[in-house]
């Protein structure tokens, strides 16, 4: 039951990106840290910029300060979901954090961390203060659905609104934040009557966060529970369910196990529950940090699994020899690209 191969693409990036870290640490670091102890803005961007490039066009960088107050150098997608992964491979391969270097690296940019004190421009030119944006917040279950206000927005068209909108989001919780937490974004117009400011935003996902998400930041499980033609369906999902908490895991494994010991209408014995979680537990050894189990879906004698995978990685090989070993059954698997894991999204909290 073999799935799949390394891809000849796979290498190449990661040539590309072997490449840009080599150079940083020859000289890279050394340069733009003296560039940035001169205020030389442009030798900056001269130094990265093309070499940003090199690893994919379209990625976005920026460099600012760190939140362990050393300098962080962002490179992002820059909004383009398929470069999500090829940013998360970049991030892998930095250099693992010190006391000596003055560096740190994020895939994602973080929140400012006065965010009513930054001043946005629209493409028209007209100024935007944050601190006047007014949000209106609906939870819908681990998100938050929000509606957004500023004075200037009678003055814009919908698409400028939206992208005041979204840089403010980002702006005040940072891409990770927005992503994970945030549902349906709206403008209006008309000043909302149970507004609150972006600092009120920011501490209502904080306290959202912490319902759903440990210390350690090892996500909670939620049950699910569901009826379908052949009986009971019992789901279990990672909350957050979304593709920005391992962009690099661009492959879906649906794995199909049969268990034998029922319960009532179908569903597994606790000594069949027991060997199908000890199942599980050793795909998540397994996979370590190149993949992940994030749902099953349990019904009538199989338990679906669903594992997402890094393809440039061993992870698929090491999973579909976890699985050989199954003794209920033959054990189907299917493999598709999946870079936004629709293929879990009806079970998203």
């Amino acid at each position: 039951m073999r799935i799949f191969g390394r891809r000849s693409a796979g290498e190449s990036e990661t040539r590309r990106i072997n490449g840009f870290w080599s150079w940083w640490a020859q000289k890279g670091a050394l340069a733009c840290g003296a560039a940035l102890d001169a205020d030389d803005q442009k030798a900056l961007v001269a130094l990265l910029a093309r070499r940003i490039d090199a690893i994919e066009a379209g990625l976005s960088w920026e460099v600012g300060p760190g939140p362990l107050g050393g300098r962080l150098l962002v490179v992002s997608a820059g909004g383009n979901p398929d470069h999500r992964a090829l940013a998360r491979r970049w991030l892998l391969a930095a250099p693992e954090p010190d006391d000596v270097s003055a560096w740190e690296f994020s895939d994602q940019r973080p929140p400012v961390e006065d965010p009513v004190e930054a001043v946005l421009t629209t493409p028209g030119g007209a100024a935007i203060r944050l601190a006047d944006v007014l949000v209106a917040a609906r939870q819908n279950g681990a998100h938050f659905d929000l509606t957004l206000f500023h004075p200037a927005f009678p003055d814009l068209d919908d698409d400028a609104r939206l992208q005041v909108a979204f840089h403010a989001l980002d702006t005040a919780l940072g891409e990770s934040s927005t992503e994970l937490w945030i549902g349906e974004v709206e403008t209006t117009a008309a000043r909302p009557r149970d507004g609150f400011g972006l600092d009120g935003l920011r501490v209502a996902v904080g306290n959202l966060r912490t319902e759903y998400v440990d210390p350690d930041g090892n996500p909670a499980w939620v049950l699910l529970h569901a009826e379908s033609p052949q009986g009971p369906v019992v789901a279990s999902a990672v909350v957050p369910l979304h593709p920005v908490t391992a962009p690099n895991l661009t492959h879906h494994v649906g794995v199909m196990v049969p268990y034998v010991g029922f319960a009532e209408r179908g569903l597994p014995s606790p000594d069949a529950l027991l060997e199908l979680d000890q199942l599980e537990d050793r795909l998540a050894s397994t996979l370590g940090p190149d993949g992940r189990v994030v749902a099953h879906e349990t019904t009538n004698g199989v338990r679906l699994l669903h594992a997402y995978v890094d393809p440039t990685t061993s992870a698929p090989q090491r999973l579909e020899e976890t699985v050989d070993g199954w003794v209920h059954g033959d054990v189907v698997t299917r493999v598709d690209t999946d870079p936004a894991w629709e293929a879990v999204r009806p079970l998203r909290a």
